[in-house]
């Protein structure tokens, strides 16, 4: 299963998401932001990780391997990985508490939080207190990341993310686009002592946020008459000529067919935020590509892939040329 959700043996699955279920429709969903001590016990994470000596057999019995542990469930028992003895496990419960002392009075909410492969891996996705109002009632939520690996392959990693994370394939998603670039932490000494540099990240994370929240307003200032329009959907999906050597009318009728459906998101999108504005104009391509019909036998089998190929296929990179190409059309003025 590409999720990789941990499904334990009565079938519950050890993940929460709040307000929006995840495409793949497991877990608790709870209708308001979670504070973490809901996150951990909707998703079932308040399992401890302990530490186990290991042996080999030999022909005079059991003998303890020197310098290596192994991870272990104290639920059920499941070993997790084997690690040196200089491993220190970071428990569920210090990473909740991590992000939670990352903002001051504790205003941390939480989008979704849950296991993968048994345990082996544990995501907790929360949301930062300030949004961005592009425009009235059009909201821009901003996101961090925290996973913990107690399979011993890997630090802890923490960052910014735009993605909404609720399985294995969009962590995945996530660190392909280089969005969770932040801090790294060694499951070596205090995590406390990394609260330091996770604040200072924190206000790098932030002025990412601001730059993007800034040039999207000034998308939504950028007037967007037909003919700019069209020049912008001419960059993104030109018609061919027909003396390209891969002309063919059916390519020809596909890309008549998008075009116009995206000229149809457009009108819709005029009338509700930022009408004939390059944000508009933006909002449009991703609003045609979120929804294109997707294959497969079963709902799930066509949930997954609409996702995959929108957030990491050619849907997502086709998103990132819209909002580069909108930017071109910012008149000098405004950015200033």
């Amino acid at each position: 299963m590409a999720h990789e959700i941990t499904e334990r043996t009565d079938g519950t699955a050890e993940a929460a998401f709040a307000l929006t279920p995840a495409w793949h429709g497991l877990g608790t969903v709870l209708d308001h932001p979670m504070t973490s001590a809901e996150a951990m016990t909707a998703a079932h994470l308040d399992w401890l990780v302990c530490q186990e000596p290991i042996f080999h057999q030999t022909d005079q019995g059991y003998t303890e391997i020197p310098n290596m542990m192994a991870n272990i469930r104290s639920d059920n028992g499941l070993a997790l990985g084997v690690v040196s003895d200089r491993y220190k496990v970071i428990q569920n419960v210090e990473g909740f508490n991590f992000l939670d002392t990352l903002i001051e009075n504790h205003e941390m909410t939480y989008e979704s939080a849950f296991s993968l492969r048994g345990g082996r891996q544990v995501v907790l996705l929360a949301r930062l207190p300030q949004e961005d109002e592009i425009v009235p009632e059009d909201k821009l939520q901003r996101y961090v990341i925290l996973s913990l690996n107690h399979d011993g392959t890997g630090a802890v990693n923490f960052g910014p993310v735009s993605t909404r994370v609720v399985c294995s394939n969009t962590y995945a998603m996530a660190e392909r686009e280089g969005s969770m670039r932040g801090l790294s932490i060694r499951h070596q000494g205090s995590i406390d002592d990394k609260l330091t540099e996770a604040r200072r990240i924190l206000g790098l994370i932030q002025d990412e946020f601001n730059g993007y929240a800034a040039e999207a307003e000034l998308l939504a200032r950028t007037p967007f008459d037909r003919l700019t329009f069209l020049e912008y959907l001419d960059i993104l999906c030109p018609y061919l000529d027909e003396r390209d050597p891969d002309y063919t009318p059916r390519r020809q009728s596909n890309i008549e067919d998008t075009r116009w459906k995206i000229r149809l998101a457009y009108e819709n999108e005029r009338q509700q935020t930022a009408p004939r504005t390059a944000w508009a104009a933006f909002n449009a391509v991703t609003e045609h590509i979120d929804h294109l019909p997707r294959r497969g036998a079963t709902r799930a089998q066509r949930a997954e892939t609409r996702f995959n190929v929108c957030l990491a296929g050619p849907g997502r990179d086709m998103k990132r040329r819209a909002f580069e190409a909108a930017k071109r059309f910012i008149h000098p003025l405004l950015a200033k």
